[in-house]
This record gives C-alpha cells, structure tokens and sequence, in this order.
C-alpha cells in the first residue's frame, strides 16, 4: 500500500514538472517570436554613483544608439538597475554587471519614452541585454518580467524629473566636490 501512495506522489510530481516544463517552453518560443530584434549599441558607460540603499545615478551622460539613432541618458539619472525584489535576488541580481546599463536605458525610458510605445521599450531592452552579452535564457526571464510587471512602472507623458535631477546633481556634486 504505501509503495502504490508512493508511486502516486512520484507520478503526479512528475505530471507537473512536464507541465510546468511544457508551459514555460511554449511559452517563450511564442514570446522569443514575438520580441522585435534592434540593432542596438552602448557607446558611453556612464560612472555609477552609489544614491540610497539600492539605488544609483549615473555622473555623466550614457549614449547607445537604438536602430541607428543615438539616445542619451542624462548624467545624473537616478536609478534602481532592474526593479526585483530583492528576496528574488537568488533567482537573478538586478546589480550584475551584464544587466546595468540596459536597465538604465530601460528605466529612463519608461520615464521618458521619447515616442516609443511600452513593447517597442521592452523589446529594444531584450536586444541591450543580449549585446551585453546576457544569455537568451536570462534576456527572455528579464524581458517577461518587463513585460508582465513593469506596466505600472511606465509614463507614457513626457519627462518631468528635471528637479530631481538637479537635487541629485547637488547632492553629488555636494559629496564629491573633486568630480570633474
């Protein structure tokens, strides 16, 4: 009898797992085939400046081009990489190096997104995170997370955040008063 319970547990366990396997699969070919590949570039990293708890600024201005034309991040643009939770941090760290500067892209984009459309975004940071070299697997993990929870996130107005920037810029300059 408790080999019959056993053989139970073990087979529907397993009927999961091959469903849970199925689903994610399926799910990303279509998601793989609907992303928008762009011809991406980062042409200036900016510094990073440590701001509060997990959050940066950048010092100096950040440049990619996206599908050609150049774009600019403004020096001293506040951000938090990637917005994950930090109790998921097992799964992926929104500091590694890999993700950095697409994630600042990404985030001032959905503050400012320059007449692009949320999709067009979340895809041209899937293209930023595999010509940083991220593997497709961790691209295609980021960019459902961008897709499915970053909607909130995204200002679909024009930027607004030039006050804050300008505090953030004194109180840089405030504690680093050799910079540049």
């Amino acid at each position: 009898m408790k080999q019959k319970i056993f053989n139970y547990k073990v087979r529907n366990a397993l009927l999961v797992t091959f469903g849970f396997v199925a689903v994610i699969y399926f799910g990303l070919s279509i998601t793989l085939r609907d992303i928008k590949t762009h011809d991406v570039e980062i042409l200036e990293k900016s510094p990073l400046f440590p701001y509060d708890n997990y959050d940066y600024m950048i010092t100096e201005e950040a440049i990619y081009t996206v599908d050609k034309k150049r774009m600019e991040i403004p020096a001293y643009f506040r951000t938090d990489f990637a917005s994950i939770p930090q109790a998921l941090w097992f799964i992926e760290a929104p500091y590694k190096s890999s993700f950095v500067y697409p994630a600042i892209w990404h985030d001032y984009m959905y503050l400012c997104s320059n007449n692009l459309s949320r999709k067009d975004i979340d895809d041209i940071f899937f293209s930023l995170l595999r010509y940083e070299q991220n593997s497709l697997f961790t691209s295609l993990k980021m960019y459902l997370a961008v897709r499915l929870f970053g909607s909130s996130y995204f200002n679909n107005n024009t930027c607004s955040d030039t006050v804050i920037q300008e505090e953030m810029e004194h109180k840089y300059k405030k504690e680093n008063k050799h910079h540049g």
